[in-house]
């Protein structure tokens, strides 16, 4: 009897550890199946397909480790083409208003954040295509191509050139801050030289007066 059940157990031993086994190389198939898989769809995939595949592959990675998700192509183009229009438009109008004289001026702070987004909506996110944009710009200035293509390449350029001129005054400005820190510690050396030197001639006649109490 006793043997009879430990027969029955040993039996019943086997038969759950091949059940896991024929369970861990089911996972382990499907597993190196999945991966078969899209190592396949990959290889066979064309240029196109596998930078699209690689491109989501990297921003699904940024984002799980940063929380950041990257800017497509389009939605950089688009960024560049709001901040274009923003500042383009700002500066004629506020030429314009210039001119014109009077009581009324340009407020930069509410053009950028009212009177601008509510036509047009925020730089990085457009109520319009970047396309649409685009052609109204070619409407209003010839410097802007009336292709539409062509006028999105003449706004992105603007907006490279604003920036590069926004840059070389801020590097202009830092090195006039520290040509200034400069000359203030060049002053400052010279007023502590004067102040020692001060200090000397002091000392100096303090031990001219101690020689002469010493002589009477």
């Amino acid at each position: 009897m006793a043997y009879a059940k430990r027969s029955e157990g040993i039996a019943r031993a086997k038969t759950n550890n091949n059940n896991r086994n024929g369970v861990n190389a089911k996972t382990s198939a499907k597993t190196s199946n999945t991966s078969a898989t899209t190592k396949s769809k990959v290889a066979n995939a064309s240029p196109q397909e596998e930078a699209i595949f690689l491109l989501k592959e990297l921003r699904n990675l940024i984002f799980k480790e940063y929380g950041v998700k990257l800017q497509l192509r389009d939605s950089r183009v688009s960024t560049k083409i709001g901040h274009a229009a923003r500042e383009k438009l700002g500066l004629d109008i506020a030429a314009q208003v210039k001119k014109k004289g009077g009581n009324k001026k340009f407020d930069w702070q509410k053009w950028n954040t009212k009177l601008f987004t509510k036509l047009f909506g925020q730089p990085d996110a457009l109520k319009y295509a970047p396309e649409v944009v685009a052609i109204f710009m070619s409407m209003l200035y010839d410097t802007i191509s009336t292709d539409p293509e062509q006028a999105i390449a003449d706004l992105v350029e603007f907006n490279r050139a604003s920036l590069e001129r926004r840059n070389s005054f801020q590097e202009q400005e830092e090195e006039e801050l520290d040509d200034l820190d400069d000359e203030l510690d060049e002053e400052l050396d010279e007023d502590e030289e004067d102040i020692e030197d001060e200090l000397d001639e002091d000392l100096d006649e303090d031990d001219e007066l101690d020689e002469e109490d010493e002589d009477e």
